[in-house]
């Protein structure tokens, strides 16, 4: 029997009326937006690719938690395995970047584990060094279908950290990093 096919489907946490975290000029949304469109346009481009993608909110206008959720539900309906990713950045002190993944089911949990290992990896190559993986079971979109990971890509509030990450091109960066990351979890698992 065939695997069902893989859709990677990418939120850009926040947005709509919430701009999550704020620093000076620097808005979480607006920033978790430029990387999910890098990471959509490096995945879309992928020769060989026979994966989906899907990202509700390219058009920046934000959905709610729960939105994502049953969409995903959707897409697993339709035969797809769901792997998803919701882009954050953190605030409140501290520097780089971390992969919360469920902590729950077991499969959940372990290819959740790969998924964010190979995030990290690929961060680090753009230059950011990494608070680790995480796992909890209170970050709602975790709750989601399929292997769900949020990715807080660094702090905005810190100097240091914000300079791996201040400029268009650094945050497309990002997004391209996490689609590497993404096509070696298609290429391990397809």
């Amino acid at each position: 029997m065939a695997k069902k096919p893989i859709l990677f489907y990418l939120s850009a946490g926040h947005g709509g009326a919430d701009p999550g975290a704020v620093s000076g000029k620097f808005v979480e949304a607006d920033m978790a937006r430029v990387v999910m469109a890098a990471c959509r346009k490096e995945l879309l481009a992928h020769k060989g690719r026979t994966y989906k993608v899907a990202y509700p909110e390219k058009d920046g206008s934000g959905m709610s938690l729960a939105a994502h959720v049953a969409d995903m539900a959707r897409y697993k309906a339709k035969g797809y395995r769901v792997v998803s990713v919701d882009g954050h950045f953190n605030a409140g002190g501290g520097d780089g970047d971390e992969v919360w993944v469920w902590k729950g089911t077991v499969t959940k949990s372990r290819l959740g584990k790969v998924l964010a290992d190979l995030i990290i990896a690929e961060l680090k190559k753009e230059g950011q060094n990494t608070r680790g993986v995480k796992y909890t079971n209170d970050l709602y979109f975790l709750k989601g279908i399929g292997v769900p990971v949020l990715v807080e890509y660094g702090f905005i509030d810190d100097k240091t950290d914000r300079k791996g990450f201040d400029t268009k091109k650094e945050l497309e960066a990002y997004g391209k990093a996490t689609a590497r990351a993404l096509i070696k979890y298609w290429e391990k698992y397809k």
